[in-house]
C-alpha cells in the first residue's frame, strides 16, 4: 500500500518540479539557467536536475544555450503559449484592429483576458507615442484590479466572484499599487454607467491614463477587454471620444465577425 501511494504522488511531484525548472530558466531571462542556478531554487538531487533537463529539452521546452551548461526556454512553448492566448480565436481577430488603431490614432493598444484572480495581456500594438504600462509586453500579469481592463473584465462578473476577486487581491492591491476595492468599485460602476472603464490611478504610472471596453459573449460574460494607454497629455476630449467609438466599433465589428465562434457555453 505504500508503494502504491508512492507510486501515485510520483506524477504530480514530478510534474511540479518540471514546472519549477521552466520557471527558474523564464527567471533567469537571455543569460540562461545553469544547473547552479536550478540547485539554488529546487530542493532536489543534482542528477533529478539533470533527468529533468534532458525530458524538457527532448520535448522542446527548453534548448541550449549559445553559453555552454546554460539553457533556455525552448520554441515549443511559443507554439503552446500562443494557442493559450488564443482562447475562442480572440486574439487572432484582435490583433489587425489593435495595430489598425494604434497606427490610425498612435497610442498604445492593448487585448486582456482574466487569468483566474489576475489580468493577462494577450497582445499588445504601440502607435507613435507609446507608453508605460502595468505590464511590459504579451503575457504580462496584473492582479484584478489594476488598470482599466481588470476593470472591464471585472464589472461583468457576479458580485459573489467579483467579491471574493477583491478580497483576495486586496493585500497586493493596496501594497504595490495603493489601490482599494473601493476605489475599484467605484470605476465598476463608473463602467455600468458610461460604457467603458478608466483605470484607477493609484501609486504608479501618474502621468499616464487610459480608457478600456469589454468584449461580451452573448450571454454578457466577459471574454476579454480591449484597452488603450496614452500620455495623460493627449486625454482631451475630442480625443477621448475618437479612442472610444473606435475601440467599440472594432470590438462589435470582432464580435459579429465571429458568430459564433466567441460564444461559450
Amino acid at each position: 500500500m505504500t508503494s502504491d501511494r508512492h507510486s501515485t504522488a510520483q506524477g504530480p511531484s514530478t510534474l511540479v518540479h518540471a514546472m519549477q525548472v521552466l520557471q527558474v530558466t523564464a527567471a533567469c531571462g537571455y543569460r540562461g539557467a545553469s544547473i547552479d542556478d536550478y540547485l539554488d531554487a529546487i530542493d532536489l538531487s543534482r542528477p533529478t536536475i539533470y533527468r529533468l533537463l534532458k525530458g524538457l529539452k527532448e520535448q522542446g521546452f527548453l534548448r541550449p544555450s549559445p553559453l555552454r551548461g546554460r539553457y533556455l526556454l525552448g520554441y515549443e512553448l511559443l507554439v503552446l503559449g500562443a494557442q493559450a492566448g488564443n482562447g475562442a480565436g480572440l486574439r487572432d481577430l484582435a490583433r489587425p484592429r489593435l495595430l489598425a488603431l494604434a497606427q490610425r490614432l498612435g497610442d498604445s493598444f492593448y487585448l486582456f483576458a482574466r487569468d483566474g484572480v489576475n489580468a493577462v495581456c494577450l497582445e499588445v500594438q504601440n502607435g507613435d507615442y507609446p507608453v508605460g504600462s502595468f505590464v511590459r509586453a504579451t503575457g504580462g500579469r496584473l492582479p484584478l484590479g489594476v488598470g482599466q481592463a481588470s476593470i472591464a473584465l471585472l464589472a461583468y462578473l457576479g458580485e459573489s466572484e467579483r467579491k471574493a476577486i477583491l478580497t483576495h487581491n486586496a493585500p497586493q492591491l493596496q501594497r504595490d499599487y495603493n489601490i482599494s476595492p473601493a476605489d475599484v468599485e467605484a470605476e465598476i460602476h463608473h463602467l455600468l454607467t458610461t460604457g467603458y472603464a478608466r483605470g484607477v490611478e493609484g501609486s504608479q504610472l501618474p502621468e499616464y491614463t487610459g480608457l478600456a471596453i469589454p468584449i461580451l459573449d452573448h450571454s454578457g460574460h466577459p471574454l476579454g477587454a480591449m484597452s488603450c494607454s496614452m500620455l495623460k497629455s493627449r486625454m482631451t476630449d475630442s480625443h477621448k471620444q475618437e479612442v472610444l467609438e473606435s475601440m467599440q466599433a472594432e470590438v462589435l465589428e470582432m464580435v459579429q465577425q465571429a458568430h459564433g465562434l466567441l460564444y461559450v457555453e
